[in-house]
């Protein structure tokens, strides 16, 4: 069936469903919230009557919230064998995700792509996305909640398509003693472990920690990632009124040293990967280098980070509670590898032989040495306003950050000869010299007041209302490998304010309806950390508006949200290249977003969601104008299915996913084109007691397809200055068999 019928139907039956007339109670919806037991169930999934911590800090459930919010809890992450936190959030419509090792675990949502959606780590940001973010274990993970559109009102700079909120288990009150186990092993000798155990020292203290590892050997040659993830939390309860909760996350970890494979004229390829990518400059991939890694040995993409913080909760009375958060983020990061190919068409500059992979402009190594230091109070008071209920929420925050960034790459070393290699037999060699560019210094301090306020006007209608003023102060030192200060460098003061309001209509008690309009203000695009003298711009502005319909009708077992979304955003400096960036002029985007499940009966689920996405570049003053052309990674349709039957008389659940990714674009010019792609995954499992056994595949059916591109790795293939020309290929077929018990 074509795709567009698929949507066609799709959107029809979700919003018949989310419309239809049946009125249960709150109450009766509360028991309905899901509890995910048994691999694949699907029940209840959207969670509409749950709290959010990245769509309010209110307490608002995600039925009150005038905004799209997803949440994916650690049951849910177990069931369908999410292992990382992109497995997770590429299941939500209209979201692709990428591992390139330069910016792992990025996401594209709404048509933007990398540092414009935010990631935070139990509520905090740290850091732009694609220079903090790193692949993290789903085994230490309570939930993970995804926040759409322009939202720096709560969350500060760097939220403009979306927001990621990764939240780790934790000691919580009452906490019954419980030990989680798991133990996977797959395909490429992919292997995870980890222990949990939570409980009570005393009748006011608990505690919890999870201790996670991952490794694998990886699809391509030497890719061999591993991650060592440690979280635990310690709980006191003071007082009925004071609690005290102290919070430690350790990771390190080897990023996948997979940097893509070259694309090489079609007349020279042994077998063209055409139903993978076309290309305007007759280019393609070549099936017959898919498993070869053009890396070298002594590659480096490893970082080691550390998270405190301390949380002190009073409630004075019943209705007015404070909150204290104090934080330090510690991370060192390092990558030394030869990251860039280009396949040489003619004997010039470094290509001393056609035919050849040459590496000589691609060695790259960059490091990070960064600390945060924070702090964020609130407070909120629950108070009648002229006979409405109204809940307010006032608070500040302040940030402190310390960031170096040392980088260098090969410019005068000579030419060797294991600089290039042969594309069918390469050899992997050493980094060899280093060559340092320089270094950076990059300080930043940061001051907010922020508001966020819900009236309750009648038992239907509600406004939600927030609103954030934030400084920020930049000092940017660039020193040249000679320790000199360059031009480049620059400081500067920047404030701004951002605002959001809504209004939920109920319907029904379980169906409503909503609108809301968010601004964001960042100064010059939200990675802060790259820019320097000659991008010393002005605020970049972005806006969205957005309705959508939310409904849970438990009498047939389906829930359903449906929402449309508008965003345009100004001045947007993009990455054009490893080590620079320029002022691409706008970006908008709008679509329509759609999930639905439905429990069909006691033993057979289904889910489903869609997204149909518009995109482009507006015009720009710049030399490089894209205006009219489609971001990179953005897919202008995506669709997710999935089901799963539970055997009455066998305790065993069969599953199937079905994830459908539209074309693509790989550069901002459009040149190369991503085809669409369909993964297939299917598992079972038997559950005996409080053992689980599953067997899992995924991408049954060995679909070859593009993952991701960089666009600073794409087509920067200039015979006076060859640096890279590769893409990501995804992963093949792999399977897996796991041993999940708790005690």
């Amino acid at each position: 069936m074509h795709m567009n019928v698929v949507f066609r139907n799709i959107i029809r039956v979700a919003a018949v469903s989310a419309l239809l007339g049946a009125q249960p109670s709150l109450a009766g919806q509360s028991a309905m919230v899901e509890e995910v037991v048994v691999v694949g169930e699907i029940v209840d999934e959207l969670q509409l009557l749950e709290a959010s911590d990245a769509g309010s800090r209110l307490g608002l459930s995600l039925l009150e919230t005038p905004a799209t919010v997803e949440v994916i809890d650690g049951s849910t992450m177990q069931a369908r064998g999410y292992k990382q936190v992109t497995d997770a959030v590429q299941s939500l419509p209209g979201v692709v995700s990428g591992e390139s090792p330069a910016a792992p675990s990025t996401f594209s949502i709404r048509g933007f792509t990398r540092s414009q959606i935010t990631i935070l780590r139990d509520g905090l940001w740290v850091g732009p996305a694609n220079m903090v973010m790193r692949p993290q274990n789903t085994f230490n993970l309570d939930r993970i909640e995804v926040l759409r559109g322009p939202n720096s009102v709560l969350h500060g700079q760097g939220a403009v398509a979306g927001t990621v909120n990764v939240v780790t288990k934790s000691a919580e009150i009452g906490e019954p003693s419980k030990i989680d186990l798991l133990a996977s092993m797959g395909r490429y000798d992919t292997r995870q472990f980890g222990i949990g155990a939570g409980g009570s020292f005393s009748d006011s203290a608990w505690y919890r920690f999870d201790v996670s590892q991952r490794s694998s050997d990886g699809y391509v040659d030497r890719m061999d990632s591993n991650s060592l993830n440690a979280t635990g939390s310690v709980l006191w309860r003071a007082t009925d009124t004071l609690s005290v909760k102290f919070r430690v996350d350790h990771l390190d970890d080897e990023l996948a040293d997979y940097w893509g494979t070259p694309l090489v004229p079609t007349a020279s390829a042994r077998e063209p990967m055409h139903n993978v990518i076309s290309t305007r400059t007759g280019e393609t991939l070549d099936r017959a280098m898919r498993s070869h890694n053009y890396n070298v040995s002594d590659s480096k993409a490893e970082s080691d980070q550390l998270f405190l913080r301390a949380d002190v909760t009073w409630t004075p009375a019943e209705n007015f509670t404070i909150k204290n958060t104090t934080y330090r983020f510690v991370a060192d990061r390092d990558w030394l590898n030869a990251e860039g190919y280009v396949y040489c068409t003619e004997v010039v500059d470094v290509c001393t032989q056609t035919g050849e992979i040459q590496r000589y402009y691609g060695y790259f190594f960059v490091t990070h040495e960064q600390e945060l230091v924070g702090n964020r109070f609130t407070a909120q008071y629950d108070f009648d306003l002229g006979g409405m209920e109204n809940t307010v929420l006032g608070g500040f925050e302040t940030t402190s950050l310390d960031f170096e960034r040392a980088r260098g790459f090969r410019r005068a070393e000579p030419l060797a000869a294991g600089d290039s290699v042969d594309p069918y037999a390469p050899i992997a060699g050493l980094y060899g010299p280093e060559e340092l560019r320089g270094v950076s210094p990059t300080d930043i301090q940061t001051r907010a007041v922020f508001l966020e306020n819900a009236l309750k006007i009648s038992d239907r209608l509600s406004v939600v209302g927030a609103l954030r003023y934030e400084q920020l102060e930049l000092d940017r030192q660039n020193f040249n490998s000679d320790g000199v200060l360059e031009a480049s460098s620059f400081d500067r003061d920047f404030d701004w304010t951002s605002w959001r309001i809504g209004s939920v209509f109920k319907l029904a008690d379980n169906v409503a309806a909503y609108a809301q309009y968010s601004d964001a203000k960042d100064p010059v695009n939200s990675n802060i950390f790259l820019v320097n003298g000659g991008e010393d711009l002005d605020l970049t502005d972005a806006e969205q508006w957005e309705i959508g319909l939310k409904g849970a009708l438990p009498e047939v077992g389906v829930e359903a949200t449906v929402a449309y979304f508008d965003i345009q955003r100004d001045d947007v400096i993009e990455q054009i290249g490893i080590d620079s960036a320029t002022n691409v002029g706008g970006r908008e985007s709008n679509g329509l977003e759609v999930t639905a499940t439905w429990a069909a009966s006691e033993k057979l689920k289904f889910g489903v969601n869609a997204a149909q996405t518009k995109a482009e570049f507006s015009r720009s003053t710049n030399f490089q104008n894209f205006a009219g052309n489609t971001p990179p990674n953005v897919p202008e349709r995506t669709a997710n299915l999935w089901a799963s039957y539970n055997f009455s008389d066998l305790p065993l659940t069969l599953g199937s996913a079905f994830r459908y990714v539209g074309d693509r674009f790989g550069d901002n010019a459009n040149d190369v084109t991503l085809k669409s792609y369909s993964l297939i995954d299917a598992y079972a499992s038997w559950k005996h007691n409080n053992l689980t056994i599953s067997a899992r595949v995924n991408n049954a059916a060995d679909e070859e397809y593009v993952s991701w591109s960089d666009v600073f790795y794409l087509g920067q293939a200039d015979p006076s200055f060859i640096y890279a020309n590769q893409l990501l290929l995804g992963a093949p077929r792999t399977y897996e068999v796991s041993i999940a018990a708790s005690f």
